[in-house]
Formats: C-alpha cells, structure tokens, sequence
C-alpha cells in the first residue's frame, strides 16, 4: 500500500541556490525495498544522486545511508551525504548540539563520524571522512589523453607537474594544467574517455589548474566520469578529496601536520562551489582526509512511496 514520505532537495557544496550539485534526500525509509529506492531515485534525481535515511538498527551507529542514481546503488556519494545533515534540520533524527554534533553513520563503506558546524540549531557545515588515498602506477599515453581532451599533447606537460591515479574512494586520473583558460578549453570526447577508463580500470579524470576565480582558493578543477554515467561532474567531493591528495603528495601545499585547502568546481557550468579539503598528517604523510560543505535547501515536501 502505497505512504508519504518527506523527501528534500538541495544544492549541495554551494551557498547559492541552484548551484552546485543537486541531490535528493529521502527521510524515513525503513519500510523501503532497494526496488523502491531505485525506482524513486531514478524518477527524482536521474543524472545524480539520492540518499535514503533511517535511523541505524543498532547502537553502533546513529544513522543509516544508502545511495542511488538513476541505475544502480552506489556504495557512497558524498553530495548526497553532505545534503542528508542538512536535512536533518527541524527533523528529530539526531539530537544536535552547538557549537559541534559528531554522528556516526552507517554506509556500505562501513561505520565513519560526521563532524556537524551547528549555530542556532542548525546544521551550518557538514564534514565527512573519506578513505586514506592510495596510488596506482600505470602508464599513460599522452597523445590519447591529449585526443580525448581536445587538447594539444604539449598542454599536458606545460604546467611541469605530473600526472597521477589516485583514489580517496574512485580512481582518478589526475591531469594538471597551466590555467584557467587550459581548463576552459577542455573538450572531451567522453566516448574515447570513456574506452580509456575502461581499460585502465579507473573511474574518471580530474584536470585541474592553481589559478582560481576566488583568491583564496587552493585550485580549481573539473571532474569527468563517463564510465560511471556521469559526463561532467558539476562537484565532486570525493574527486576534490583526491586532487587535495596530490596536491600534498607533489609539495604544491605546505606540508603540515593539518592542511586546509579550498577547490572550486562547476564554475564553467554556472553551477559553481567549493569543497573544503582537510588533510591529518604524520611524517608527510596522509592518515585522514575529510571534506566538508554547504548545502542549500530548495524543496521540501511528501512524495508517495512505488
């Protein structure tokens, strides 16, 4: 028999209504089947993703969060999981508590906290912790990346940094280029790109440059994933996480036992934001990496269960 649920949309990784990247987020959906998750992602939030809440059956955590595009289940989307802490405002799902609320919530990439900003009541900042990073050493043919680009072979190595697959979840393929107008010029041919990260067994490409629109931004970048059905990412979290990585890893950033970045996104799109990347140190190098953002609320109301 069919119910309502409340369902909020937000602009997540943004201040601006509309900007950013959108997600949904589902309350209350312990009666659910993973069909009705999918069905319900797939007709709300189709290019993105949807995050489904309920409160965790045991005492090991406090929430429990699953993740669905247009297609699948996926195992984590952090726009998604930033949008859910915002939804948790006027809600009664966990108790929060100024000046900072930790909860620890559930997903399948297991039990993390979430550290909440909270002023008046209200979640103001929510900051994930996402998997260490690793590296995978694979040869790259500049000529094919340079093809699926739009670029010339000589933009790739202009910017005198290297390239790098890491991941903080995904792999990417990290290219750095010499600026803004580099990025700009970017032209993918997403069916090539998408045949190169097949092969390589890599989710996406992130390309980006240490000139930004706002002065105190640490870069900014794009982020493709063709192989995972997303063209163009307007934000990514997780992607902003691994381009914090190298930025550490290849000295661009001071080295300190806590390192604070900011990297900007889908300003090309109109759809600009920044994600706040924090890296814990120890002897160079990386034990934790968080990130963290604003959301923006731009619709909430009941919608009927499949």
């Amino acid at each position: 028999m069919p119910s309502w649920i409340k369902a909020k949309r937000f602009s997540v990784f943004t201040t601006l209504p509309y900007g950013g990247n959108p997600a949904w987020v589902v309350l209350g959906t312990e009666k659910l089947t993973d069909q009705d998750m999918l069905t319900l992602a797939s007709d709300l939030n189709p290019s993105s993703d949807t995050a489904f809440v309920s409160p965790d059956p045991t005492t090991e955590a406090d929430i429990s969060l699953r993740f669905f595009n247009g297609k699948n289940e996926v195992n984590f989307s952090s726009h998604a999981a930033i949008a859910t802490y915002f939804a948790l405002n006027g809600e009664d799902m966990v108790k929060l508590k100024e000046p900072e609320t930790i909860v620890k919530q559930r997903t399948k990439t297991g039990i993390n906290p979430v550290h909440l900003r909270v002023k008046e009541e209200k979640v103001t900042r929510a900051t994930i912790t996402l998997s260490k990073p690793t590296n995978l050493d694979l040869e790259i043919n500049l000529t094919l990346v340079a093809r699926f680009l739009g670029l010339e072979r000589e933009d790739l190595t202009a910017a005198g940094l290297p390239m790098d697959v890491t991941s903080t979840g995904f792999y990417d393929l990290i290219i750095p280029l010499r600026s803004l107008k580099d990025v700009r010029n970017v032209t993918p041919n997403f069916t090539l790109m998408d045949s190169f990260c097949v092969r390589l067994g890599i989710s996406g490409v992130i390309v980006f440059c240490r000139q930004s629109f706002d002065i105190d931004s640490t870069a900014f970048m794009r982020h493709f994933a063709p192989s995972i059905g997303v063209n163009e990412n307007p934000i990514s979290g997780l992607a902003a996480g691994t381009l914090g990585c190298y930025l550490h890893r290849h000295k661009i950033v001071e080295a300190a036992n806590f390192s604070r970045m900011i990297i900007e996104q889908g300003h090309l799109q109109q759809k600009q934001g920044k994600v706040y990347v924090h890296l814990e140190t120890t002897r160079g190098q990386i034990f934790r990496v968080k990130i963290g953002g604003s959301a923006v609320l731009t619709f909430t109301g009941y919608i009927t269960t499949p």
